[in-house]
């Protein structure tokens, strides 16, 4: 999966395709931002911006109550045109997303590339819709080894020619997930506004609450159709915040509470919430009024996340995710991991995160923290498993399992490049992404990092010794 651009942001060119820990680094305001932003909202919308082009199929759907598609024909072999379609349908939706103006994309360039394999023909698929009174809706059937899908609904004499129509959407999306099943992740993003999202959720709880009530009362005085949900919903998509933290204040505002079922993932892995809680100092929980109170590890007191420290607002959203939501295979994007933490808890969000990758969660950061950066090393370094790596694990507090293969990582860095420009025979100078291969010796080297930390070696030598 690769994400290629030109003209996004800050930067001019590049391209990034994700691994099992996908690492982003790079001065402020070089574009790690938008590079994020685009990743995670076409991850996010992909599967809905899919058009399937079934007029034929849903017409014999509709007069004989059963059809079968060939999803090979219909879907794989039309691959290259359809995200073709759906990349031109993102591009006129991209600036909305990110609450910009239009005329700031107007330029860029983007290309999604996705390869479908023929893992989801050796899978059995089934999948079935049914109505609030538990009537059987749409069947959807795949036998193992075939590209044939059968799918079965209604007879004409049982239901409404029309009621077919609805289901339309559901159809494409269970053939969609099929043919991606394994390749598009489910995915949650993180952002660097989760802190505010946090701490204001009660407020933004309460006024959607008042536009809510206003509306349905302007309803019931009669306003045509000025429906209420007709018309918060067109206040709703006017958004001022890109699409991630939306979606984080989204998130925020429907905790799930203390009954919620765990994650499937903590199912498998428990221990990684014991990792996590940690790094929080304690635990949270959201009662059945929707109040989520903060109780730090060792005592009885429970916090109101006002009264919280601005760590745990800003890692509030994680913990929810991995106890309720995360699964293997999900990709968890994470903007900026160390925000709020002192380099001690950035050092074992390091850790969590390997842990994570080495669960089966894929992994994406931007980070501006060496000492994020120096503990995902310290683990690769840890995978060669030497003779005397047992006595340093011991030593400093590292488990037997605590370490990160070095091909599982990649790491990108903001920065220069000459490429070639078509037609003419000097190359040009462009802002890109720099793709670094971490080494299984040394880790990860980020240039800028260094330059940085001996800059200040070197001033603080001047100022002890420069008199001398």
């Amino acid at each position: 999966m690769k994400l290629s651009f030109e003209n996004l942001g800050a930067l001019d060119k590049g391209e990034i395709e994700l691994a099992e820990l996908t690492i982003v680094c790079g001065e402020n305001n070089t574009g790690k931002t938008y590079v994020t932003y685009a990743l995670y909202c076409l991850l996010k919308t992909w599967k809905r911006l899919i058009s399937l082009n079934l007029t034929r199929e849903f017409a014999e759907l509709r007069r004989f109550g059963v059809v079968k598609i060939d999803a090979q024909e219909k879907i794989v072999n039309e691959w290259s045109d359809i995200s073709q379609t759906v990349l031109e349908s993102f591009h006129n939706a991209f600036p909305e997303m990110l609450a910009s103006k239009s005329d700031l994309f107007k330029s860029t360039k983007l290309d999604f590339l996705i390869n479908l394999d023929d893992c989801w023909k050796k899978e059995k698929f089934t999948r079935e819709l049914r109505s609030g009174k538990d009537r059987l809706l749409i069947t959807i059937h795949k036998q193992e080894n075939s590209s044939i899908v059968e799918i079965a609904a209604p007879k004409p004499d049982e239901a409404p020619a029309s009621s077919l129509s609805p289901l339309r959407e559901f159809i494409e999306e269970a053939l969609i997930d099929m043919i991606l099943v394994g390749t598009i992740p489910n995915v949650f993003m993180v952002s660097t506004e989760r802190t505010g999202a946090t701490t204001f959720r009660n407020e933004l709880n309460l006024a959607k609450n008042r536009i809510i009530d206003l509306l349905t009362q302007a309803h019931k005085d009669g306003g045509g159709d000025l429906t209420p949900g007709k018309v918060f919903e067109t206040i709703y998509r006017k958004k001022d915040y890109a699409m991630p933290v939306d979606d984080n204040v989204r998130f925020t505002n429907a905790l799930p509470g203390v009954e919620s079922e765990i994650s499937p993932l903590l199912k498998e892995e428990p221990s990684l919430f014991d990792q996590f809680s940690q790094i929080v100092g304690g635990q949270y929980s959201t009662n059945k009024d929707g109040i989520t109170y903060f109780q730090p590890k060792g005592t009885k007191v429970k916090l109101g996340l006002g009264e919280a420290s601005s760590a745990v607002r800003s890692l509030l959203i994680v913990w929810y995710w991995l106890k309720y939501q995360a699964r293997k295979g999900d990709l968890l994007m994470i903007d900026e991991p160390e925000l709020n933490l002192h380099p001690a808890n950035q050092r074992r969000m390091a850790r969590f995160i390997a842990a994570l990758v080495n669960a089966g969660v894929k992994v994406f950061i931007t980070t501006h923290s060496d000492t994020i950066v120096r503990e995902f090393n310290t683990l690769i370094m840890f995978s060669r498993n030497l003779s005397h790596f047992d006595r340093v694990r011991s030593e400093h507090g590292y488990g037997q399992n605590e370490q990160l293969s070095h091909n599982k990582v990649v790491l990108y860095v903001t920065g220069e490049a000459k490429f070639a420009v078509e037609g003419k025979t000097k190359r040009r100078t462009l802002k890109t992404l720099i793709k670094v291969t971490p080494d299984e010796k040394l880790g990860i080297d980020v240039e800028s990092f260094d330059r940085t930390i001996i800059d200040m070696t070197r001033m603080q030598d001047d100022l002890r010794y420069g008199g001398e």
